[in-house]
């Protein structure tokens, strides 16, 4: 087992890694509470009758796969579903599945009744080096990615990196995008052993360095008004062509085409292209740039005229740049 703790005063809370730690589950959670699973159609139900077998009184509310969850009319279904089924004030919210799940069950959390606790339980490698820790909830509306959310700190974050056996090469290559982000912006010896190890020798050892790295930079800025921004290598360009592709393009793969946008002229631009062929993701497409640039003005780092990119010029070092809006195009 491995655990890091996030220190945040009030707010603190340990994220756990141990592969298996589904299969005593009520280890780690108070079953006398009340209790509500939030999850999506497409988790394996081997991990819900698992869970269900240690918290056998909980609630299940299931919301259909993918990114067009994340949305309030789904928020607003939950919370009914809440209240129809007299959920109190002390109840414990459970997300149990990737980063969509994950967004949606936190912001549920942290409306329903004026906020009641939640854990994360992630099941992806995306959810579980990234969206899990940090305390950022949110949905989509049909012009915004995360356009409506707050900040919602889970009360655990639980880890079990035997659930990445249930998902397919794309959903894992989904969360290495992120994890080539990481190595970019904070640590060469990630993006090197991603360049030339198979990280599946011992990938608890790399889900523990990406969380170290996010917990390390959160508790500097856990509002995201400063140095939090570099963890969004990459993001601005890749959040754009996710909304410009209605979604087809994982979070991952859009991320992989804004990575590569931003590591044009650079000295490690030929490094980031092949690690990022070497796991199948997408280096380009085919959009229209007018189009993008609109979904770029209306990202939330911008401010009226100006834009915060994230930009690394030796891998390891990522930093913060501040641009005049238009000047993103240079890298469309």
């Amino acid at each position: 087992m491995r655990k890091i703790h996030v220190p945040l005063q009030e707010n603190s809370y340990d994220v756990i890694i141990e592969p298996g730690l589904i299969n005593h589950i009520d280890d780690y959670i108070d079953k006398s509470r009340e209790i509500v699973i939030i999850s999506d159609d497409n988790i394996p139900k081997t991990y819900i009758n698992t869970i269900k077998s240690f918290l056998s009184n909980c609630l299940c509310l299931y919301v259909p796969h993918g990114e067009k969850s994340k949305s309030m009319e789904m928020a607003n279904s939950l919370v009914n579903s809440l209240i129809h089924n007299n959920i109190t004030r002390g109840c414990l919210i459970v997300a149990l599945g990737g980063g969509v799940v994950g967004d949606l069950a936190g912001f549920v959390a942290s409306i329903y009744m004026r906020g009641v606790d939640y854990i994360q339980i992630p099941t992806t490698l995306l959810s579980q080096i990234d969206s899990s820790v940090g305390g950022k909830v949110g949905v989509n509306t049909e012009t915004m990615k995360n356009a409506i959310g707050s900040f919602k700190q889970p009360k655990l974050v639980l880890i079990d990196s035997t659930t990445l056996q249930t998902l397919d090469e794309r959903q894992i290559n989904n969360g290495i995008a992120e994890m080539i982000k990481y190595g970019l912006i904070a640590s060469k010896t990630l993006f090197e052993d991603l360049y030339s190890l198979n990280i599946f020798d011992d990938i608890d050892k790399y889900i523990y360095q990406c969380v170290q790295i996010k917990k390390d930079i959160v508790v500097q800025d856990v509002f995201d008004n400063g140095i939090r921004q570099i963890l969004n290598y990459g993001h601005t360009i890749g959040h754009a062509i996710e909304q410009y592709s209605k979604y087809e393009l994982l979070h991952g793969e859009a991320i992989s085409i804004g990575m590569m946008s931003m590591s044009i002229g650079t000295i490690f631009e030929k490094e980031i292209k092949k690690v990022l062929t070497k796991y199948n993701l997408p280096t380009s497409h085919d959009y229209d740039k007018e189009a993008l640039y609109r979904y770029i003005t209306t990202d939330k780092k911008a401010n009226k005229n100006n834009l915060n990119i994230i930009m690394v010029d030796k891998v390891g070092k990522g930093y913060i740049k501040p641009i005049i809006i238009s000047q993103i195009k240079e890298r469309l």
